[in-house]
């Protein structure tokens, strides 16, 4: 019991630290919701309900921003988890060299987001940027394309870069899953005469699944909440084109100066990416009793 009352000590100073930083803003937000503008930094104004709710729902670019949302987050977790897979298992053969590329494969993921973006927007320009020459030497397109400055281009522009600097992560974690399957497997399953479609449906992607799920399930909170890419490439243009919920949020806030329905915004983002978030915790939860 003393050990006990000696351990709750020893982690006291952290879980109030966590409770000032984490849950706190995540409460004054959620609180935030239903009122209007607070008066102090401690003060609520008037209780008003769910209006801010009303109002989202009545908002034609937060539906535009929510939809694209869901869309960016689907595309981009599917192009990184295939895109990921894929590279792993180049990476998982043996061949020289594989330790080169192997740490060259990192490079898109420890580049900071803003670099990033400011380095796809300069490829992206329509005067002088290097994918609209590149295509025209391959003879694809005639003219120049405005990629982020067409709202028919803009988010799938984006959703190229996301999609692109992720993929280091899902390799490296899938990599590693690949890694711990047994060998004799392939071996035995060739020897009865499988083909390599069926090793590879019935070896690598069962050896692979509890990894796969829980990173894709990551990628899905972490891709939805995706914030640095869209806003310095495009604000969410051309005519909120490129717009999702985390860009729309920071606008409305600062830009609008209407912090209780960003906080609106913010929570129904939050309810989106809760349930990840929750079956996540499940699931790590049956796992650790397993």
């Amino acid at each position: 019991m003393r050990r006990n009352r000696a351990a709750y000590l020893l982690i006291a100073p952290g879980l109030l630290l966590i409770t000032v930083i984490l849950v706190y803003p995540l409460v004054r937000g959620v609180l935030s919701s239903f009122f209007t503008s607070s008066k102090g930094s401690l003060d609520f104004g008037k209780f008003v309900g769910l209006k801010y709710y009303r109002e989202l729902f009545q908002d034609r670019i937060f539906l535009k921003a929510m939809g694209n949302t869901l869309i960016w987050t689907a595309v981009i977790v599917a192009g990184q988890y295939v895109g990921g897979l894929a590279t792993a298992l180049l990476l998982n053969k043996n061949y020289r060299g594989r330790g080169i590329y192997r740490s060259l494969i990192l490079i898109p993921w420890v580049v900071p987001g803003i670099a990033a973006a400011m380095t796809w927007k300069w490829m992206y320009a329509s005067q002088y940027g290097v994918i609209n020459y590149a295509l025209q030497a391959l003879n694809v397109i005639d003219t120049n394309i405005d990629w982020l400055g067409n709202a028919q281009t803009a988010l799938g522009s984006i959703m190229v870069t996301a999609t692109w600097k992720a993929i280091p992560f899902v390799t490296i974690v899938l990599l590693a899953a690949l890694q711990s399957i047994d060998t004799s497997l392939y071996e035995a399953a060739r020897v009865d005469g499988a083909s390599v479609w069926q090793s590879f449906r019935h070896i690598t992607l069962t050896g692979i699944k509890e990894v796969s799920i829980t990173t894709v399930l990551l990628e899905i909170i972490w891709t939805f909440n995706q914030f640095d890419l869209v806003y310095t490439m495009t604000k969410g243009g051309p005519s909120n084109a490129s717009q999702i919920i985390p860009v729309y949020t920071y606008l409305t806030a600062f830009n609008f100066f209407k912090f209780n329905k960003a906080a609106a915004i913010g929570v129904m983002g939050l309810l989106v990416v809760g349930v990840f978030a929750v079956w996540y915790i499940i699931r790590n939860n049956r796992g650790e009793r397993a």
